[in-house]
């Protein structure tokens, strides 16, 4: 049976920080080490970011009850500050052509993130939203830290 890989996920989320320190957490590997991944009590293992069209992104991490994961992709277009797209998949399954785009919005108290993973297996769109939706909020406390 071939899986259907039209479903997509849009999140928009309002965070304080500015565009920089959004951009600063997508892509330093020690920024991203602090808020990847949908557990809450999971931490990132390894974080390797090429940060250019055609570079490469792997990043490993574990859940609080110790399962192992590793995400990859390749940036497919990048505006500093402003946007990124790549590809994302799982370095464990198949490959299959999904794509993410993160764009940064300036608003008036901070910025407004619009992200989209699309092309993705119908019956996980439901579990793709729930884990973002968890590492965002990572993310919002993640931000803090970040000098």
């Amino acid at each position: 049976m071939q899986k259907q890989l039209n479903s997509s996920v849009q999140i928009s989320w309002f965070y304080t920080q500015s565009p920089s320190k959004l951009w600063q957490a997508w892509t330093d590997p020690s920024a991203v080490k602090l808020w990847f991944g949908s557990d809450p009590n999971g931490k990132v293992l390894d974080a390797n970011l090429d940060v250019s069209v055609d570079g490469f992104f792997r990043v490993t991490f574990a859940n609080s009850d110790g399962a192992e994961f590793t995400c990859k992709g390749k940036y497919k277009e990048i505006e500093l500050n402003k946007m990124l797209v790549f590809t994302w998949g799982w370095e464990d399954r198949p490959a299959i052509m999904e794509l993410v785009s993160v764009n940064f919005e300036i608003e008036k108290d901070g910025t407004l993130m619009l992200f989209e993973h699309q092309n993705i297996d119908q019956n996980s769109a439901h579990n793709y939203e729930e884990g973002w939706r968890s590492t965002f909020t990572k993310l919002e406390k993640a931000l803090d830290q970040l000098s």
